[in-house]
């Protein structure tokens, strides 16, 4: 098949020709949140709407001509995941509901790895199982909570990793701890391929080496790392991935994919009994299915969720992962070459490290006094989308660990925070900004993305007086009158959402308005216009410069009490004078 090109990814982008309304008016919607999820394409789209809905039916008959095309369609999937991951007879693709998480913790149900919470603590029953007997499971520095917190709750002892000076695994505390704990009857290595924070990547190979050489498992999340990174098992021999093909362009509604050595399907009880998981059943008795693929996805299946996980397999081999990893390369460096020349803006984790085009950081701020803190994350992402339309994410990126190393956030002052989030002063919680650059986007967007930024750590202090943390909701609200409205954004912003579930409906009504599908732009804060130009670009950059060093009037407060204000790791609008 013909190789697919970036353009013609980013001409089927659904929404990428949208604009959103903000309170300076209406930006271009610009997406550099993808780590967290893809986007729908409408080439994919299309195909399901129309060659598979028309056709869909339950997979588990095939007598009616529905259930044949169904299933087929859902095996086609399996075997275009198994062909991109090179993956032989001997690896079982399991369908997995939401994400690596629910891949990871699918494992763990396959191998019997977890006591029920309630039961264990009545009866003790972890107590039970003799150290030597007990699995013992290796997690690398930088792991997402998904890929972390199933094995702290299984009966495994769980043995962090270090990062070496680099920032990257260190295979050498690894091959130490793997000597230290060599006679455990099962030992697993369960790592990230690359953070999903800072984007750096562990050596799959070396690691995966070093761990069958001394008997252990090879487990690898690919959560962040696999919409970019071609996988060889073949080559590699890893024990099992997870992978959530929703991270992939293309992915929205797609399932977490398990791929498993069948050497540990050996569980006579699914992880999950139920519907299509037997080959027989009686009033006192029933037998499991053998196969893995089939005894392990009990229930309906989400059976046009894993036709499209196939489909966004198919366009990334079309692509082409190597295209990819090079196209991501040339993207992080013109990030990192730009940034040098800005002392305020930290990015996590450095720049030697190979990584993925992920950056995670701060904007600091030095006050006349001399003292420099952090502007708040939530405050910078509010920038990002108010001023120009840039989609980000601030936070932990659920690895909270890996953030306390990256933030040098010591035990006594995280606990302290602790208290006071539970107490309800979430935004204590401590983070960053996080982009992706992703492959497929143009020059002129990596540039708008990376100015913006700048922009920021330029003169975005200026604005933080005029901004006021909303507890209740969690975010950052611009104080003052919406562009183009006589409203305050106070009020303008509890109902600022223009999309409501209760509108599918409306189809059913006879307005002819909605039937012919038009609509007034001035009732509708997200509208249709046309992706941007590199002037457009220019143009946005210029009035976020104006915007950003105009004096305003206003000048709100963070009022906090003292115990919680002693806390404060950024900066608070009083602190603007």
């Amino acid at each position: 098949m013909a190789e697919i090109q970036f353009q013609q990814i980013r001409d089927d982008i659904i929404g990428d020709d949208h604009q959103i309304q903000t309170p300076f008016g209406y930006k271009p919607l610009v997406y550099a949140d993808y780590t967290a999820s893809g986007r729908s394409l409408s080439s994919i789209e299309d195909f399901i709407r129309h060659k598979v809905l028309p056709f869909y039916a339950n997979t588990h008959s095939e007598s009616s001509f529905t259930g044949r095309q169904s299933t087929h369609l859902r095996e086609q999937a399996r075997k275009s995941i198994r062909s991109a991951l090179k993956a032989s007879q001997d690896y079982s693709i399991i369908f997995a509901g939401s994400g690596a998480t629910a891949a990871i913790n699918k494992l763990i149900g396959i191998m019997n790895l977890m006591l029920p919470a309630t039961l264990d603590e009545r009866y003790q029953l972890d107590k039970q199982i003799p150290d030597s007997e007990r699995p013992v499971v290796f997690i690398g520095p930088y792991e997402h909570h998904s890929n972390e917190l199933p094995w702290r709750e299984s009966i495994a002892t769980v043995v962090t990793i270090p990062l070496n000076i680099r920032g990257t695994l260190d295979i050498e505390a690894l091959e130490q701890a793997l000597q230290s704990y060599q006679h455990r009857a099962m030992k697993i290595g369960s790592f990230s391929a690359a953070s999903n924070v800072t984007g750096i990547k562990t050596d799959v190979s070396s690691v995966t080496q070093l761990l069958h050489r001394y008997q252990a498992l090879s487990f690898w999340d690919y959560a962040a790392a696999g919409p970019y990174a071609g996988i060889d098992l073949s080559e590699l021999k890893a024990d099992a991935l997870f992978i959530s093909p929703h991270k992939f362009i293309g992915g929205p509604g797609t399932p977490g994919v398990l791929v498993i050595h069948q050497k540990l399907t050996a569980n006579t009880i699914p992880a999950a009994p139920g519907g299509g998981t037997v080959s027989y059943v009686t009033p006192r008795d029933h037998r499991y299915i053998q196969d893995p693929e089939r005894r392990e996805e009990g229930g309906t299946p989400g059976i046009i969720e894993s036709i499209r996980a196939g489909l966004v397999f198919q366009l990334q081999q079309q692509t082409g992962t190597e295209r990819i990893e090079h196209r991501e390369h040339q993207l992080i460096q013109r990030l990192f070459k730009r940034w040098q020349n800005y002392d305020n803006i930290q990015i996590l984790g450095g720049t030697e490290a190979e990584r993925l085009s992920i950056c995670s950081f701060q904007i600091m701020h030095t006050l006349p006094s001399g003292e420099t803190r952090p502007l708040h994350y939530g405050f910078i992402v509010a920038l990002l989308n108010d001023l120009f339309g840039i989609q980000a994410r601030g936070g932990c990126s659920c690895a909270g660990p890996y953030g306390h190393h990256l933030l040098n956030l010591d035990q006594q002052t995280s606990k302290a925070i602790e208290q006071q989030i539970q107490a309800g002063y979430s935004l204590l919680r401590p983070g960053w900004v996080r982009i992706n650059l992703n492959y497929f986007i143009d020059d002129a967007t990596a540039d708008y993305l990376i100015r913006a930024v700048e922009l920021i750590a330029e003169h975005g202090w200026r604005l933080l007086p005029s901004y006021q943390y909303d507890g209740n909701r969690g975010i950052w609200r611009y104080q003052g009158q919406v562009a183009g409205t006589q409203k305050q954004t106070t009020e303008a912003q509890t109902q600022d959402l223009p999309v409501h579930l209760t509108d599918a409906l409306q189809a059913y009504q006879t307005e002819p308005a909605y039937q012919t599908g038009a609509e007034s732009q001035s009732d509708n804060p997200i509208i249709i216009h046309q992706r941007p130009t590199t002037d457009d670009y220019q143009w946005l950059l210029r009035e976020a410069y104006t915007l950003l060093t105009t004096k305003r009037q206003t000048g709100s407060r963070l009022d906090l009490p003292e115990d919680v204000s002693r806390l404060c790791w950024f900066l608070l609008p009083q602190d603007i004078s």
